[in-house]
């Protein structure tokens, strides 16, 4: 499960490939065989799952495994034929990064919780969901919103939400949809998780002409992840989807802080930033410029130059709060 060598310092980025297999064979069978070298990481939802073999006459039910992938499952394995997991994690062995299972924070087969650890980089918390809204609190963004997630390093949470907000959603979300995803917002934008989805990017074509289009693949970084740039180059793939009817998402981890363009070249270190004071200097900021972003509040239409206005004084007041928090 770890691939670790302390001698190794070049690190280099790390490709992460995302899909609902539906659990279909063929589809992660293709995945892993057409994109080993596009990848380092493939983490799938509703994964392949079923008979691989057996022993004195007892079935043995696994997973697909093909040679220079290497496999975390994310609970004990066990031969039962009813127990399948809804999460599942591929990797390729390289010798600049290690994956660790966290089954000390959750162990649950619709979670896994996975440490990814480079020499001289904060460890990334990689967090593979497959949300199912019939499970109720038992589900698993609800127990994630019950489990402490660490602030003081970068968290992904990302997979099949099975959920529909106006947040993300491409049309109008009813009233049970709004009731059901509304406590999973309002948690994730509590502890100051950003969106990567653009709204209404279909990840989910329909399947007949009966279903409608929908976005339930998500992804979800914290204020840690945005500050230290860890997600970038992250995409919808339609490539990854095989047979699958759910739409690819693939991403880099990778750490390049960026400077902020200001006249007096100063340079900023983000790497220690407290996520919760950078959040109370950026209110404190933008309600000094209440009177430029008023029109934003009222939901008037807006001319070019107000807009304009608007993006400068929000700007401003991120760099304002970048100023007060971070390290020079």
């Amino acid at each position: 499960m770890n691939n670790q060598n302390p001698r190794k310092t070049n690190t280099q980025p790390i490709h992460i490939g995302q899909l609902n297999a539906q659990k279909k064979k063929d589809t992660v069978t293709q995945l892993l065989n057409q994109h080993v070298q596009d990848f380092d990481i493939i983490i799938l939802q509703e994964p392949a799952w079923g008979f691989i073999g057996s022993n004195n006459g007892r079935e043995i039910h696994g997973p697909v495994v093909l040679q220079g992938w290497n496999l975390i499952i994310p609970t004990t394995t066990s031969n039962n034929p009813t127990t399948k997991p809804h999460t599942l994690t591929y990797y390729c062995m390289r010798p600049d990064f290690s994956i660790t299972l966290r089954s000390d924070i959750i162990e649950d087969q619709d979670i896994q919780v996975l440490d990814i650890t480079q020499q001289g980089q904060p460890t990334t918390m990689l967090i593979n969901v497959y949300n199912d809204p019939r499970l109720q609190q038992q589900s698993a963004l609800n127990r994630l919103h019950h489990t402490t997630l660490p602030r003081d390093h970068p968290v992904i949470i990302t997979g099949d939400f099975n959920l529909h907000h106006d947040l993300w959603a491409s049309g109008p979300v009813g009233n049970d949809d709004a009731r059901t995803s509304g406590e999973v917002v309002e948690w994730l934008m509590e502890e100051g998780y950003t969106m990567m989805n653009k709204k209404g990017e279909i990840t989910h074509p329909p399947r007949n002409t009966h279903e409608r289009v929908s976005v339930i693949d998500l992804t979800f970084v914290n204020g840690q992840a945005v500050c230290a740039g860890t997600v970038q180059d992250w995409a919808i793939d339609p490539s990854l989807a095989h047979d699958a009817d759910h739409l690819g998402i693939k991403f880099i981890i990778a750490h390049s802080l960026e400077e902020i363009e200001n006249p007096m070249d100063i340079k900023y270190c983000l790497k220690d930033i407290k996520p919760d004071e950078w959040t109370k200097e950026l209110e404190n900021a933008l309600a000094r410029s209440h009177t430029i972003l008023q029109p934003l509040y009222l939901a008037e239409t807006l001319q070019q130059d107000t807009l304009d206005q608007c993006a400068d004084a929000i700007t401003e007041a991120m760099q304002m709060a970048t100023a007060a928090t971070a390290k020079i």
